[in-house]
Protein backbone atom coordinates (compact mmCIF):
# COMPACT_ATOMS: atom_id res chain seq x y z
CA UNK A 1 0.00 0.00 0.00
CA UNK A 2 1.44 3.14 -0.79
CA UNK A 3 1.14 6.62 0.97
CA UNK A 4 2.06 10.23 0.33
CA UNK A 5 4.12 12.16 3.01
CA UNK A 6 4.47 15.28 3.40
CA UNK A 7 7.26 17.66 3.27
CA UNK A 8 9.77 17.44 6.02
CA UNK A 9 8.96 20.93 8.73
CA UNK A 10 11.98 21.40 9.81
CA UNK A 11 13.95 21.82 7.12
CA UNK A 12 17.12 19.13 6.04
CA UNK A 13 18.00 16.27 8.00
CA UNK A 14 21.08 15.87 10.06
CA UNK A 15 21.15 12.77 10.63
CA UNK A 16 24.31 10.95 8.57
CA UNK A 17 24.26 9.11 5.66
CA UNK A 18 26.79 6.54 7.28
CA UNK A 19 24.19 6.17 10.36
CA UNK A 20 21.10 5.97 7.92
CA UNK A 21 23.34 2.96 5.91
CA UNK A 22 23.87 1.29 9.43
CA UNK A 23 19.74 1.41 10.22
CA UNK A 24 19.62 0.43 7.15
CA UNK A 25 21.35 -2.82 7.31
CA UNK A 26 20.15 -3.81 10.57
CA UNK A 27 16.81 -3.07 9.35
CA UNK A 28 17.99 -5.90 6.78
CA UNK A 29 19.35 -8.36 9.23
CA UNK A 30 17.35 -7.72 12.10
CA UNK A 31 13.89 -8.45 10.89
CA UNK A 32 14.91 -11.19 7.91
CA UNK A 33 16.64 -14.53 7.24
CA UNK A 34 16.95 -13.39 3.46
CA UNK A 35 20.28 -12.40 3.94
CA UNK A 36 21.51 -15.73 5.44
CA UNK A 37 18.89 -17.73 2.39
CA UNK A 38 21.13 -15.61 -0.17
CA UNK A 39 24.52 -17.01 1.34
CA UNK A 40 22.89 -20.66 0.98
CA UNK A 41 22.32 -20.02 -2.22
CA UNK A 42 25.70 -18.43 -2.56
CA UNK A 43 26.84 -21.48 -1.24
CA UNK A 44 25.42 -23.93 -3.85
CA UNK A 45 26.16 -21.85 -6.42
CA UNK A 46 30.62 -21.92 -5.18
CA UNK A 47 30.25 -25.34 -4.55
CA UNK A 48 28.74 -25.96 -8.11
CA UNK A 49 31.45 -23.62 -9.32
CA UNK A 50 34.06 -26.12 -7.49
CA UNK A 51 33.20 -28.65 -9.12
CA UNK A 52 33.06 -27.03 -12.34
CA UNK A 53 37.19 -25.70 -11.44
CA UNK A 54 37.84 -30.01 -10.21
CA UNK A 55 36.63 -31.14 -13.55
CA UNK A 56 38.69 -28.21 -15.34
CA UNK A 57 41.67 -29.41 -13.10
CA UNK A 58 41.29 -32.91 -13.89
CA UNK A 59 41.09 -32.80 -17.88
CA UNK A 60 44.20 -30.11 -17.67
CA UNK A 61 45.95 -33.13 -15.57
CA UNK A 62 44.57 -35.98 -17.97
CA UNK A 63 44.74 -34.07 -21.45
CA UNK A 64 47.59 -31.22 -21.01
CA UNK A 65 50.19 -33.08 -18.58
CA UNK A 66 53.22 -30.96 -19.78
CA UNK A 67 51.80 -27.27 -18.81
CA UNK A 68 50.50 -28.57 -15.53
CA UNK A 69 52.34 -27.70 -12.28
CA UNK A 70 53.24 -30.65 -9.92
CA UNK A 71 50.77 -30.99 -6.97
CA UNK A 72 48.76 -27.90 -8.63
CA UNK A 73 45.76 -30.55 -9.59
CA UNK A 74 44.97 -31.59 -6.15
CA UNK A 75 45.73 -28.40 -4.53
CA UNK A 76 42.90 -26.80 -6.80
CA UNK A 77 40.48 -29.81 -5.86
CA UNK A 78 40.96 -29.80 -1.89
CA UNK A 79 41.01 -25.98 -2.12
CA UNK A 80 37.99 -25.81 -4.62
CA UNK A 81 35.81 -28.38 -2.81
CA UNK A 82 36.59 -27.25 0.83
CA UNK A 83 35.43 -23.62 -0.21
CA UNK A 84 32.27 -24.66 -1.60
CA UNK A 85 31.30 -26.99 1.16
CA UNK A 86 32.27 -24.43 4.18
CA UNK A 87 30.04 -21.53 2.45
CA UNK A 88 27.10 -23.98 1.70
CA UNK A 89 27.57 -25.11 5.54
CA UNK A 90 27.64 -21.29 6.70
CA UNK A 91 24.90 -20.86 5.06
CA UNK A 92 22.67 -23.67 6.50
CA UNK A 93 23.76 -23.01 9.69
CA UNK A 94 23.36 -18.87 9.84
CA UNK A 95 19.71 -20.25 8.67
CA UNK A 96 19.39 -22.93 11.10
CA UNK A 97 20.36 -19.70 13.80
CA UNK A 98 18.34 -17.00 12.15
CA UNK A 99 15.35 -18.95 13.07
CA UNK A 100 15.84 -20.07 16.25
CA UNK A 101 16.56 -16.07 16.75
CA UNK A 102 13.03 -14.85 14.96
CA UNK A 103 11.39 -17.59 17.51
CA UNK A 104 13.15 -16.39 20.15
CA UNK A 105 12.21 -12.78 19.83
CA UNK A 106 8.47 -14.19 19.98
CA UNK A 107 6.95 -12.04 17.44
CA UNK A 108 3.45 -13.26 15.98
CA UNK A 109 3.54 -14.47 12.62
CA UNK A 110 0.89 -12.21 11.24
CA UNK A 111 0.50 -8.40 10.69
CA UNK A 112 -2.35 -6.42 11.72
CA UNK A 113 -3.45 -4.11 8.74
CA UNK A 114 -5.97 -2.30 10.77
CA UNK A 115 -6.94 -1.81 14.56
CA UNK A 116 -10.44 -1.35 15.32
CA UNK A 117 -11.86 -0.16 18.17
CA UNK A 118 -15.46 -0.44 19.50
CA UNK A 119 -15.40 1.95 22.24
CA UNK A 120 -16.60 4.51 19.95
CA UNK A 121 -12.90 5.91 18.52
Amino acid sequence: MRFDRDERFAGETKYPLRKMARLAIDGVTGFSTVPLKLITRLGFLVLTLSFAGIVYALAMKVFRPDITVSGWTMLMVVVLFLGGVQMLSLGVLGSYIGRTYSEAQGRPLYIVRQVVRHDGH
